[in-house]
């Protein structure tokens, strides 16, 4: 039966010259409304079998390195009813919400889920429900073009099972997944309100372009938005070429408003991370403060080369992977980037499927629109090696600030995933037909697709293929890539074999169906089959578990570290253990430790240039800087033994000193297990009397200078803000002294704790919120070892008080002379405050236009 939204899609069709309605032989296939969302379900469940029926965390590089224990900090605020502002367990401590310390923090489904389940399930299950959301998406966006429910069935499982999509799991990469499984959703919302005209829908694109920037992947939804916006342009010049008037470019208007109010509803998480990124995170090192040849260099990296566009695009072995997962993805990634977690692969069967959808049928002016999204963005990952890239980075605004150009590839998938439902529907048209001509070019175009990648096996297998693309396109292989390579040789044959017969089974579906030996429903059913095996056997290799209690194991360390946090006062570890050694790991964050080191993509830029980090790499200040280590409170040293060797008997950390009770700890082997070394770090809140005033740029060479005692001397940034704090207890700073001449640190003993100049008392340790009791025999600085943010304020016996920056990265507070309670706190102020309020605000915009729809149609109803 036919409704008005059958009919306003018909027109749409018209829209393209070419008549609406579902293929004849599609109309046929009865797939009641049940089917698809059963049957991706249990697909979806196939696909996460490890993970959704046992106790286990699905693993993620990501997961371990931060994801973990960054969501359970997060979790546990939660359900004790705060939200945090500030995160103060590595790096120094990072600003919450703008540094996006925890990800998805504000996503609904995510913090639904962490408010439900223990944070590593959650963390699981919420990558298993946008994998079964995106098929369903899929399949609804597609239905709104016309397609008929066979050919979005099929579709929408090829999008569900897209290694480009679900092998983002294994590298724990959420935000990407969740940004992909939006996509169609997107598209269908703006698709329905050039359609239609109602409210619902425009309130619908409002909705997820705010939930799209929730994501807080914010590279992914630039990309997504920019293609919808190319979308709504199409419409609305569609409309007008077939219709005329303003009606189409009022549409295209309102498309434009709604989706600043969806910016606005994400306001609260959107308006602090562009304030952070554009001078306090580490990040402005390689877009905003880079010179032009740094930053082109950083935008290009981890882009496709033309192997992972073969792998992509016919046979995902080709390229290969570094999960060591077993099988092709052991160790076989002989590509030009460093490492590869993840496929591009879209699926051969969808490319194929897409490829017959240009041989006849309805819409084909969004067939050629999608065609161009997916040609335009499979180019645009390959960087340098197609002008494309070039073009868009010298003309579009914004890229400057993006690296990795191959996470375009989702477009390219759901520009196929889209045209390959046109295809399913010419497929089916063609076994309809009653001409035995019908079909015939598809026929032969599948067959021939079938030998050449069976010709490819063969010269494969015969050292031709490999030979001849490594003389012409990879001539510079070093020689652990030609390992991989070799290692790689007898899948990548497989790999091309597979996807023949692959292409031979399309090529024989398309021949039963022709010859009347396959109904239109055996094809679909088939069809479904075939899509979900080729995609599902690639992204299975990208799916692992972990027993959470291997991975959250306390180890004697960790317990002692844990006793002497609750005996003293608060100190940092510097861990150079795990996974990530050398600074890198955050696991004892999972029990509250503070930390010096860790690892985060968008934490402070100045903290990272005191420690002399770059990129995830070691902080090597750290190492080799007494200053350093004093100034951030680092109290203890873990040292991986085991795991690489040694000591630190070798570096000039004075004071330095081994834990005989900890570092007695043994494997079975005999083996110590961590060395854990005592540190004379300065206290984490203190009382400074003599200071000078720096620049910017000389804080960093001060302190890392040979000789610098930060004990009783502390260094400014010399500020209007600043002098006048200092006016305020009538201080001034000390004579500058020159540079030690000395090129040795400080020997052992002479790293004593400086005189106290009067007390300073713990009397509470928040996330938020540190109040502390001072005793100031005359007027001083507070120093804390926090890191500087301009939502730090403070109050000193209940009055404001200014907090200046020092020793470049952390936090100083001018104390008059006396006994006074000085509270720090972040405050709710500045992008944070304005976010909030314009999220509340097109919130209810959005909804009221909602309801104003629904309402206007219900009286609609009721007067028929």
């Amino acid at each position: 039966s036919r409704t008005p939204e059958t009919d306003e899609t018909t027109r749409a069709a018209a829209d393209d010259g070419a008549a609406g309605g579902e293929a004849p032989a599609a109309e046929h296939v009865h797939i009641p409304g049940w089917v698809p969302p059963v049957v991706y379900g249990i697909v979806t469940l196939i696909l996460f079998r490890a993970f959704a029926f046992s106790d286990a965390m699905l693993y993620g590089a990501d997961t371990e390195g931060l994801g973990y224990m960054a969501r359970a900090f997060y979790a546990e605020a939660l359900k004790s009813g705060d939200f945090p502002l500030w995160n103060p367990i590595i790096l120094g401590g990072t600003p919450f919400l703008e540094s996006l310390a925890g990800g998805d923090s504000l996503y609904p489904p995510s913090v639904l889920l962490l408010l439900l389940l223990e944070p590593f399930r959650a963390l699981g299950w919420k990558l298993v429900l946008h994998v079964w959301l995106a098929g369903l998406f899929t399949y609804g966006w597609t239905r709104s073009l016309g397609c008929s429910r066979a050919a979005s069935l099929v579709a929408g499982m090829g999008y569900l099972v897209a290694p480009f999509f679900v092998s983002l799991a294994w590298p724990a990469h959420d935000g990407k997944m969740f940004v992909t499984a939006l996509t169609p959703l997107l598209f269908w919302a703006v698709e329905a309100w050039f359609v239609r005209g109602r409210l619902t829908a425009l309130a619908g694109i409002g909705a997820v372009v705010a939930l799209t920037i929730l994501t807080t992947h914010l590279q992914m939804a630039y990309f997504l938005f920019g293609a919808t916006g190319a979308y709504a342009v199409f419409r609305a010049v569609q409309g007008a070429r077939r219709r005329g008037g303003r009606g189409p470019w009022v549409r295209f208007a309102a498309f434009v408003a709604i989706s600043v109010v969806g910016a606005g509803a994400s306001g609260v998480q959107l308006l602090p991370a562009v304030d952070y990124i554009g001078d306090a995170s580490r990040r402005s090192q390689t877009t905003t403060q880079a010179t032009p040849e740094e930053n082109r260099a950083y935008a290009a990296s981890w882009g496709m080369h033309p192997e992972e566009a073969v792998s992509s695009l016919a046979v995902p072995e080709f390229v290969g992977a570094s999960t060591y997962e077993g099988s092709w993805t052991d160790g076989t990634y002989w590509g030009r980037n460093v490492f590869k977690y993840n496929s591009e692969y879209m699926g051969l069967g969808l490319l194929l499927l897409g490829v017959l959808a240009f041989f006849g049928g309805r819409r084909q002016g969004v067939r050629l629109f999608f065609a161009a999204l997916a040609g335009v963005s499979l180019l645009y990952t390959l960087n340098t090696w197609t002008p494309v890239w070039g073009l868009f980075y010298a003309v579009v605004p914004g890229l400057k600030l993006f690296r990795a150009p191959s996470m375009v590839i989702f477009l390219t998938g759901f520009g196929i995933a889209t045209l390959a439902a046109f295809g399913v529907d010419r497929m089916l048209a063609w076994s309809a037909a009653r001409s035995p001509d019908e079909g015939r070019i598809g026929q032969r175009v599948l067959w021939g697709a079938a030998g050449v990648l069976l010709l490819g096996g063969v010269l494969t297998q015969a050292g031709v293929l490999l030979d001849l693309w490594t003389g012409v396109m990879y001539g510079d292989m070093r020689p652990e890539k030609a390992q991989a390579l070799a290692t790689a040789t007898p899948h990548i044959a497989r790999g091309f074999f597979v996807a023949g017969l692959l292409s031979g089974a399309l090529g024989a579906l398309l021949f039963a169906g022709r010859g009347r030996w396959l109904k239109p429903s055996g094809v679909t059913g088939l069809l479904v089959v075939l899509i979900a095996i080729d995609g599902g056997r690639v992204s299975d290799r990208f799916l692992s578990v972990k027993d959470f209690d291997e991975f959250a194991v306390r180890d004697p360390v960790v317990d002692f570290l844990v006793e002497r946090e609750a005996e003293e006062e608060p100190f940092r570890v510097l861990d150079l253990g795990g996974p990530q050694a050398f600074g890198g790991e955050v696991r004892m964050g999972m029990w509250g430790l503070d930390l010096a080191g860790g690892h985060h993509p968008n934490d402070l830029r100045r903290y990272r240039e005191l420690t002399g980090m770059q990129g995830g790499g070691t902080p090597e200040n750290l190492f080799n800087n007494p200053a350093v280590n004093r100034l951030l409170n680092v109290r203890y040293i873990v040292w991986p033994a085991a795991q690489v060797g040694g000591g630190l008997d070798e570096v000039d950390l004075p004071g330095l000193r081994p834990i005989e009770a900890v570092t007695g700890t043994r494997l079975q082997d005999g083996r110590t297990y961590e060395v854990v070394y005592a540190y004379p770090g300065l206290d984490r809140a203190r009382l400074v009397r003599q200071f000078d005033w720096v620049d910017e740029n000389e804080a960093l060479a001060r302190i890392l200078a040979p000789g610098f005692d930060p004990a009783n001397t502390l260094l400014l940034t010399r500020s209007p803000e600043a002098e006048a704090a200092a006016a305020t207890i009538g201080m001034t700073a000390s004579a500058p002294s020159a540079a030690p001449e000395t090129d040795s640190p400080p020997a052992a003993d002479s790293v004593q704790a400086p005189a106290p100049l009067g007390t300073v008392d713990w009397l509470e340790e928040g996330t938020d919120r540190t109040r502390l009791r001072v005793v100031a025999p005359e007027p001083s600085w507070l120093v804390v070892a926090e890191n500087y943010y301009p939502t730090w304020s403070a109050t000193v016996s209940g009055d404001a008080a200014p907090i200046v920056r020092a020793y470049h990265t952390l936090q100083a507070v001018p104390i008059p002379a006396g006994e006074h309670e000085v509270v720090l706190e972040v405050r709710v102020d500045g992008p944070v405050r304005t976010g909030f309020l314009l999220s509340a605000g097109s919130w209810v915009l959005l909804a009221g236009l909602a309801g104003a729809s629904s309402l206007r149609r219900r009286r609609r109803d009721d007067d028929a």
